[in-house]
């Protein structure tokens, strides 16, 4: 089956789980073809982007990230679909229809670049995307779209664009995935038929890990994984650090990550008296992140509801220090309880609770070997559940699925 996959920036580092999925298709013998709205500019990337040479399978269309030079360049496109496909030119002027990504001018760009192509499947991650795959699939371009949703596509960009802003797309696409039951009861809510969605996680590559055997990890060591923005929970965890350095006379937090509260994070950390154990280590690829996977004590992520409604979506960060044998405490917000054993690999509290945050990561730094036995649960638990050979199952499954009815 020949397959297209519509992104938006790719590689990106925050989104290691979209490259995963992309390597296990391709492992898998696949035929993809990842069309994306343009790449990144910050490299490096993942040194498995580069292993698996995955600009291969890429075309970047390089839409600017800036309105006004998309607007400029829309009469260009515009005339030339029109030249190529009318229907598909006249097709992606329907604003009503395909809302935000017509509006934006992307309709112009994807129905030029699949010009002469055709695929079996258009496989669209993110709701906004799916519109794209529901576009493409009117014009001819496809029999079949499949559409991922990751979260923040279904917890806070209905609020912001309107709650039927994918009525089209519900009303069209074939077979719709969530990455967890959570995401999946979001979209029931929104208008999506349940019967349409099938559960597929976020996935990592278990084999990655291997190296990783925690054998000189540094005491009393906390760390974080994320971008330093509000829904992450850095503010709380600072907090609960606060609470129990009295106990760990060497504790240090580390927070990998960049965002636009580093600043601000920074002045919570001097104001609670903790920044001389705080360390903002910034952005990292996979394989720098993996050493501090190994090499600290306890993961945590206390991902809270932002004030713009802004959720976490599963949290893969929580499975990737599962899989390197560290005990996680994170918060029982949207899916991410789907991602640990409630007290056998990690503990759950709920959100904006540094007492109970707090009570977990001291409980965890002062055993051993109950991180140890957590630890070598989590191993299990994720490889069985979350290893991309496992996903990738489901997702041929899913694929077969759709070829086999008929297109709505």
């Amino acid at each position: 089956m020949k397959i297209a996959i519509i992104l938006n920036s790719f590689p990106k580092i925050s989104e290691k789980f979209l490259l995963n999925h992309l390597i296990g298709l391709v492992n898998a013998g696949c035929d993809i073809h990842i069309f994306a709205a343009r790449k990144f500019p910050q490299e490096p990337y993942h040194g498995i982007y580069y292993d698996n040479h995955m600009d291969r399978y890429t075309t970047w269309l390089g839409i600017p990230y800036k309105p006004l030079p998309r607007f400029l360049k829309a009469p260009v496109l515009f005339l030339r679909l029109l030249a190529r496909n009318p229907r598909a030119a006249f097709e992606a002027l329907k604003f009503g229809k395909y809302r935000t990504v017509a509006k934006n001018c992307k309709l112009l760009y994807f129905g030029n670049a699949f010009h002469g192509k055709h695929f079996d499947i258009v496989h669209c991650h993110f709701g906004p995307n799916g519109l794209i795959g529901t576009y493409l699939k009117e014009c001819g371009y496809a029999d079949r779209v499949i559409t991922a949703f990751h979260g923040s596509d279904i917890n806070s960009y209905p609020k912001r664009y309107g709650q039927d802003v994918y009525r089209i797309l519900y009303e069209k696409c074939d077979l719709f995935t969530a990455n967890t039951a959570y995401t999946r009861g979001k979209m029931v809510e929104n208008g999506c038929d349940e019967q349409l969605i099938r559960i597929v996680p976020e996935s990592l590559i278990a084999s990655e890990y291997d190296g990783v055997d925690g054998s000189s990890r540094i005491p009393q060591s906390v760390l974080t994984v994320g971008r330093l923005e509000e829904k992450k929970g850095h503010t709380y965890a600072l907090r609960a650090i606060a609470k129990i350095r009295e106990f760990f006379p060497d504790l240090r937090y580390y927070m990998v990550g960049s965002g636009t509260l580093e600043k601000d994070l920074r002045d919570q950390a001097t104001a609670l008296g903790i920044l001389d154990i705080c360390d903002f280590v910034g952005s990292c690829t996979g394989e720098k992140v993996k050493e501090f996977y190994g090499t600290c004590e306890v993961f945590t992520l206390p991902s809270v509801t932002a004030s713009n409604g802004d959720k976490e979506g599963q949290g893969l960060v929580i499975q990737e220090a599962q899989i390197c044998g560290m005990p996680v405490v994170t918060t029982r917000h949207n899916g991410i309880p789907d991602g640990l054993l409630d007290g056998e690999t990690g503990y759950l509290v709920e959100e904006a609770d540094v007492d109970a945050l707090a009570d977990k990561l001291k409980v965890l730094l002062e055993n051993e070997q109950l991180r140890r036995i957590f630890g070598e649960k989590g191993k299990v638990f994720v490889s069985s559940k979350y290893d991309i050979a496992v996903i990738t199952k489901t997702l041929e499954t899913c694929y077969n699925e759709v070829l086999e009815t008929t297109a709505r």
